[in-house]
């Protein structure tokens, strides 16, 4: 893991509320600001909050159990495969995989020309993912 440069610690040393964070650390109810200030002249900056507690007492959704073509774009075909495996991993996770569907339709086909797709709880023993590149599609 890369270590934060001197000129940030010595910033955050002079803010009782301000931690650099260079390993996992327990985050609850509250905010945290990310900065970064590229050399090209890209700054990011955003602020985050915590994730409310999921209740185990949630209800699942209706689409947990219901076979679904779940899509998915990337720059290399591992990439597409990696992210297929994951949802197959986690086939009641429907936030994951809405969120990973709703990001195909942004992604340019230069900049990730493999385009995937996986059945989701399908009772099918012949389970395939499919990657393609775009000029096949």
């Amino acid at each position: 893991m890369r270590m934060p440069d001197v000129v940030i610690i010595h910033v955050a040393q002079c803010y009782d509320n301000c931690q650099v964070v260079v390993e996992r650390t327990p985050w609850d109810d509250d905010y945290v600001g990310v900065n970064s200030f590229g050399f090209g002249g890209s700054n990011v900056h955003v602020l985050l909050r915590s994730p409310d507690i999921v209740s185990s007492t949630r209800a699942d959704h209706v689409a947990t159990t219901m076979t679904r073509l779940v899509t998915c774009a990337g720059r290399t075909k591992d990439a597409v495969e990696g992210m297929l495996a994951k949802v197959l991993q986690h086939p009641t996770d429907v936030d994951m995989q809405s969120l990973l569907q709703s990001s195909v339709g942004d992604m340019s086909r230069v900049t990730h020309p493999y385009r995937g797709v996986v059945l989701v709880n399908s009772s099918d023993s012949r389970q395939t993912v499919k990657v393609q590149t775009s000029t096949d599609i």
